[in-house]
């Protein structure tokens, strides 16, 4: 992608050391909900073809930082005799248990913390999605070494990503300046901090996985305005947390790139964040 510009004065870097960068409200809800459906519709599946579920017995999956369950009740639908589970340190933005089918049980998990005895070995399939954030400065080999003990021998692992190595501002016609949507590429690239999930193959080989595979996937045009106002939407929940940490200048100066690049938006222009799927399997013993 070349050099990266200058740093701007807020990036998903200053999520370090502050927990969670994003919020867990109403919009947030909303934001995951439409960034799921998105995904679905760029992947074309829930489950990657690849991964073969039991034949003999019911399949048991989790879903790690389940978020709002949206992923589970659609696998729910094609998949209505899996035994289904999600697991996250936050339940809050999640349908309430007697909204749930029966096949779909939810539990607070903190992935920073040892794996319950219970869940050791428990899953044919763990899915994860949108880490990239969570394990931002840190080593994530802890965290793989439990994602690998929740696997089944022969069990497999789905991990949904941002590339953020790949991203760019994509537009209509070379001419049309985008110097806010220049400036949030900056905010998510991060100085780099978010390069690993490109590395998740080796990553994941290091602590057990083999049979790896990644696939990376972009959006089409009929997509690209849909995926950009997801993307702002990203960026105004960062955005709402900043004073907190006593970066209100910085706050500020995000929201007006904001509405910057919603203008520019409009005259055809948008963030475009790839994705990448990696696949990989718990050897059979």
């Amino acid at each position: 992608m070349g050099d990266q510009p200058a740093s701007p004065p807020a990036s998903f870097q200053l999520a370090d050391g502050h927990g969670y960068a994003l919020s867990n409200n109403h919009r947030a809800s909303s934001r995951l909900n439409l960034q799921h459906y998105l995904w679905r519709e760029s992947f074309r599946f829930n489950i990657h073809p690849s991964i073969p579920l039991p034949s003999t017995h019911p399949a048991t999956i989790a879903d790690i930082a389940t978020g709002t369950a949206l992923w589970l009740l659609d696998v729910s639908q094609t998949h209505p005799t899996s035994h289904l589970h999600g697991l996250d340190i936050d339940l809050t933005q999640a349908p309430h248990p007697q909204w749930l089918p029966s096949n779909i049980t939810l539990q607070h998990w903190d992935l920073f913390t040892p794996v319950p005895p219970p869940l050791h070995q428990k899953y044919d399939l763990i899915h994860i999605r949108l880490l990239v954030l969570v394990l931002s400065g840190l080593d994530p080999i802890p965290v793989l070494r439990r994602l690998f003990s929740l696997l089944n021998p022969g069990g497999y692992i789905q991990w949904d990503e941002l590339d953020c190595i790949n991203m760019c501002v994509k537009k209509v016609d070379d001419s049309i300046a985008t110097p806010a949507l220049d400036e949030l590429r900056c905010v998510y690239y991060a100085n780099g901090r978010h390069d690993w999930a490109l590395e998740l193959p080796e990553l994941l080989q290091r602590v057990g996985f083999e049979d790896m595979r990644m696939e990376k996937y972009g959006e089409g045009p009929e997509l690209m305005h849909a995926f950009g106002h997801q993307h702002l939407l990203t960026v105004e929940e960062f955005t709402e947390k900043l004073p907190k940490q006593g970066m209100g200048v910085a706050a500020e100066r995000l929201r007006r790139v904001i509405d910057m690049a919603q203008e520019e938006m409009v005259g055809g222009a948008a963030l475009s964040v790839p994705r990448v799927v990696v696949v990989g399997r718990r050897p059979v013993l």
